[in-house]
């Protein structure tokens, strides 16, 4: 599957994204179903086999009624089954494995995690009603035959309506998929900005769509955004903020949350918008901020965000 790298890496996907991975696990898995642990065993005193039960394949496993997977428990860094729940496999062929370690045929096929964080998630009863279920096939079915047109529309839906933290996954996975984006109707765009621009409480789903917004290049998306710089408080955001105003407008971005600063008259709003500025990392950026109080605690947060040499220097200077 194709990605977006270069607006996705100035805007630093990778280091809001660590806490999940389900999107890596389905995409980079050779076999997604749901299953269930119903066995356990030692090969050796560092491979424990793991007998599971498949209780709806999504895709891989077709005609089998359960699998084996390779697990090496003395690494502690490596995702593995967890016993007597229903979960999401997202498994990677171990027939390689299997046979360089002498495990009998009659107890494969063997596969192993993925390990990507997220990627092995509890689901619920009515696996049809199951959010994590119906992601996991969607990006199945759009690999063998759904049309991209469709495929981005469920997708763009789910991103919107889906439950925490699916929808997050899928804003993010969508953020990846430059072909898919461009499959999305304008309404769904102007669905997804208001849900960005609106949504108070789950900063890593703001985060999120904001920064797929912002891979489109969205017209109006940074004063859009800028909006809930105040109702929201978390430095994360404003940060977010602060870097899709730097990929989409460069130096031009500190003039435009400039002018929400001279709207707002609540402090914490001033403060939120004011580490925007710095986070966009501009020599405009700079420039203004030198220009104001020295003596401003949220000013010298904002050079703080800037993290240039001479922003550093003007915060040690004040406070001399």
């Amino acid at each position: 599957m194709r990605t977006f790298p270069i607006l996705v890496s100035v805007l630093g996907l990778a280091a809001i994204a660590s806490g999940q991975g389900l999107r890596k696990g389905l995409v980079r898995a050779d076999a997604v179903f749901v299953g269930r642990q119903v066995g356990k065993k030692a090969h050796s005193d560092v491979v424990a086999l793991h007998r599971i039960q498949i209780i709806n394949n999504v895709r891989g496993v077709a005609g089998q009624k359960a699998i084996t997977v390779i697990d090496w428990p003395k690494l502690s860094l490596h995702t593995r089954p967890t016993p007597r729940q229903s979960r999401l496999f997202c498994l990677q062929d171990a027939s390689v494995v299997a046979t360089r370690i002498g495990l009998p045929a009659a107890g494969g096929p063997y596969y192993k995690m993925v390990g990507w964080a997220g990627s092995h998630p509890l689901v619920g009863k009515e696996l049809n009603k199951d959010p994590i279920v119906r992601f996991a096939r969607v990006l199945a079915n759009g690999e063998s035959g759904t049309s991209p047109e469709i495929t981005a529309a469920t997708l763009g839906t789910m991103a919107i309506n889906a439950k925490a933290p699916v929808r997050t996954e899928i804003a993010r996975f969508l953020s990846e998929r430059s072909d898919l984006r461009g499959k999305l109707s304008s309404v769904q765009w102007t669905q997804l900005v208001a849900r960005a621009a609106g949504e108070v409480e789950d900063i890593e789903y703001k985060i999120a769509l904001a920064e797929l917004c912002a891979a489109q290049r969205l017209d109006g998306l940074l004063e859009a955004l800028a909006v809930s710089l105040g109702p929201v408080t978390d430095v994360r955001y404003a940060r977010c903020v602060g870097r899709i105003g730097k990929a989409l407008h460069g130096e031009q971005a500190t003039g435009k949350l400039a002018d929400r600063l001279r709207i707002v008259g609540g402090e914490q709003d001033r403060k939120m918008l004011l580490l925007a500025i710095g986070a966009t990392n501009t020599k405009s950026a700079l420039d203004t901020l030198l220009r104001m109080n020295k003596l401003d605690a949220a000013v010298t947060a904002a050079l703080r965000e800037h993290r240039s040499r001479r922003a550093k220097e003007a915060v040690d200077s004040r406070r001399q």
